[in-house]
């Protein structure tokens, strides 16, 4: 391709390409490449070939991956006992009520307790490789180390599971995946339960202070015989009887629990979410038609070229 060079009025140099010029070269190249890729279909085809044919082998020798979700449909009301009037919990908009949530599940303080319900950090499934991949990270990573099994399992699962709020429907979806469907059901039901403890406590601590209170009101009003204040008494005992019952946990089974949060539990599904195999197999048909293309346009040009360096070198019988 020949540079054309042109003057301008005022004497200057102006070098450019014609456009009829760099037109033909990318025409050249492109009938090159379509030529080498026609001349070696043969070989591409196997390429391709024997790339579907490795995906189909690894496919089903990769493991599966199944997911679970679970729903929390937080109260934004809150219902007078005895009465059907119902008033606002808070003066904010519900979206940020909801968002607090969020993150009220997503915390630490439900990422531990739910890492000692199932007692994962005595989970001795993990291979060799991930242990070393942490040891790894740790060492490269300073602020990722982990000095615990607990502190690696809560650390593992604080990466693993999701916790998305809709501020629309305003819901929160806990949502984890994992090797088993059994395992992400009960994640993820472990979050719902733990979160559904925590705003129980919350809710029992409320009802033991207002019974502290009227305890005290009856006492100065009555003194310590009256009816009254036994009565305001036995509701103060037990108020503390179910916030025992809510703190231990041995009580505390997602069935005993009783909030006004509607939540909606996980089932397992046994469909794995991975890997997915029309994606795989899309993925290697298109790395191994480009990678066979590639190789045959290189190997097209490299014979152009060694042919002209031939051609380019005297003959022994002229020197």
């Amino acid at each position: 391709m020949n540079t054309q060079l042109k003057f301008d009025p005022q004497g200057r140099p102006n070098f450019q390409l014609e456009q009829s010029d760099l037109r033909a070269h990318y025409e050249h190249v492109a009938r090159a490449t379509l030529q080498s890729i026609w001349r070696h279909r043969r070989r591409i085809a196997w390429f391709v070939v024997v790339a579907l044919v490795l995906a189909s082998l690894i496919i089903p020798l990769m493991p599966r991956k199944y997911s679970a979700e679970a729903l929390v449909y937080p109260n934004l009301f809150l219902r007078e006992q005895g009465t059907t009037k119902v008033q606002a919990l808070a003066s904010v908009d519900a979206a940020a009520l909801i968002n607090s949530e969020a993150r009220l599940i997503r915390s630490d303080a439900i990422v531990r307790a739910v890492v000692k319900r199932l007692e994962l950090d005595r989970d001795t499934s993990h291979s060799w490789m991930s242990w070393s991949v942490d040891g790894l990270k740790a060492w490269l990573f300073p602020e990722m180390r982990n000095y615990s099994p607990f502190d690696r399992a809560v650390a593992t699962l604080r990466n693993k599971v999701s916790v998305v709020n809709d501020s629309r429907s305003y819901l929160v979806a806990i949502s984890y995946t994992g090797s088993t469907a059994e395992e992400a059901t009960r994640v993820v039901n472990a979050f719902a339960t733990e979160y559904l403890r925590d705003k129980a406590i919350q809710s029992r601590l409320d009802t033991v202070t207002a019974a502290e209170a009227e305890l005290g009101r009856q006492l100065s009003v009555y003194g310590e015989k009256h009816p009254k204040v036994l009565q305001a008494a036995e509701g103060l005992e037990a108020a503390r009887s179910a916030l025992k019952a809510a703190m231990s946990p041995q009580d505390g089974g997602q069935d005993n629990i009783v909030t006004e949060e509607g939540v909606k539990l996980a089932v397992p599904n046994r469909t794995p979410t991975s890997p997915k195999g029309f994606m795989i197999l899309g993925l290697a048909f298109l790395v191994s038609l480009l990678s066979g293309s590639s190789l045959a346009v290189w190997h097209d040009r490299r014979e152009a070229k060694h042919k002209l360096i031939r051609g380019q070198q005297p003959h022994p019988q002229d020197r």
